[in-house]
């Protein structure tokens, strides 16, 4: 009943969209929570690393339950935030419960935390997807990287896999998520390599995001040359076995980062991003406690997602228009070309107005 429940819901709001309204009867399809900001590496890509604005906090188990049940037709949960989620130690019991509830979970981690124990909890937890930050293989670049070492992620990935082996489980699937830039490029034929070597599910390569606000712009590989890399990188590891998104990423580049027309951004209409204190954002672009839209532990969600903030959000978002600073070289954009794609398909007179 609760699947029925959740899908019927994601028909509404799939409609809605296409419609264009601005205060929705449906409620959000997806939520990326924020189980702690606290991080045991400092990467130099993150805004976490010198732009954090809030204390550093955990999310209690209570308040998630509490969250959680204020957001009924959440189909897919990334619990996630500007923190490495294994240091808040009710992680696996957020996973069950969320879990229970037929939510589809997923986390991005470092491994470098996973022993033996935590490795069965997770395992045991319903965790349907463990995507990895992997953006290098040669210690030395990961160190520049990540600001730590690269020998306990990859003991912490061994523990995980081997574990998950002896329990004849398929979940979690296994990923790795590697961010593309300036000291690592040239090193994508090795991480797939390593990935390959770890017997890794899927490996996903994405370029750095380069919002204006706070990425350093050196961090950017010019895009021709990263393209010349992908090609390469794809000729030398053509016989490799594990899966990756190489193909779909030089196929899709020139959508990858936000396109110059105007296309609706539809992120307001289908996701949130909650902070561990509650605060409620658009999407996981969005770093500053100033971006918050309202605090769903204080207040009426009803009044956060059809306020009107959000409302109005939504009429600039349906325009194409980019308000947001961070918006203006978005890298997330890829799933708002295909959504316009395809309602421009269904409706060949939809209009941005």
């Amino acid at each position: 009943m609760i699947q029925v429940f959740k899908k019927l819901n994601r028909y509404f709001n799939n409609i809605e969209i296409i419609l264009g309204r601005l205060r929705l009867l449906s409620g959000p399809q997806d939520a990326q929570i924020e189980p702690t900001n606290r991080c045991n590496q400092r990467c130099i890509m993150c805004p976490r690393t010198d732009k954090l604005d809030v204390p550093i906090g955990d999310l209690s188990f209570d308040d998630f339950k509490k969250i959680l049940n204020k957001l009924p037709t959440i189909r897919n949960l990334q619990l996630n935030g500007l923190g490495e989620p294994l240091l808040n130690s009710q992680l696996p019991e957020m996973i069950s419960y969320a879990s229970s509830k037929g939510i589809s979970v997923s986390i991005n981690s470092n491994c470098a935390l996973i022993n033996q124990s935590l490795a069965e909890k997770l395992i045991n937890s319903g965790l349907r997807l463990l995507k990895i930050s992997m953006d290098s293989s040669d210690p030395e670049v990961y160190r520049v990287i990540r600001g730590a070492s690269i020998e306990r992620t990859l003991e912490g990935i061994k523990i995980l896999v081997k574990k998950r082996k002896e329990k004849k489980a398929n979940l979690p699937r296994i990923w790795f998520n590697s961010i593309i830039m300036k000291q690592n490029y040239k090193e994508m034929p090795d991480i797939l390599r390593l990935a390959e070597n770890l017997e890794i599910d899927f490996i996903r390569f994405k370029p750095v995001d380069i919002f204006d606000l706070y990425q350093d712009r050196d961090l950017l590989v010019e895009q021709n040359e990263l393209k010349k890399t992908i090609t390469k990188t794809l000729e030398l590891t053509k016989n490799t076995n594990v899966k990756h998104n190489l193909n779909e990423l030089l196929e899709d580049f020139n959508v990858y980062y936000r396109p110059k027309e105007k296309i609706p951004c539809y992120s307001p209409w289908r996701e949130l991003y909650i902070q561990y204190y509650g605060g409620v954002r658009l999407c996981c672009e969005f770093y500053s406690r100033k971006d918050d839209i309202g605090n769903i532990l204080e207040e009426d969600f009803q009044k956060i997602w059809n306020g009107s903030r959000m409302r109005g959000i939504r009429k600039e978002f349906k325009k194409g228009n980019t308000f947001f600073p961070v918006c203006q070289s978005c890298n997330r954009f890829q799933k708002n070309v295909w959504m316009y794609k395809k309602i421009k398909r269904f409706n060949p007179c939809y209009s941005l107005n």
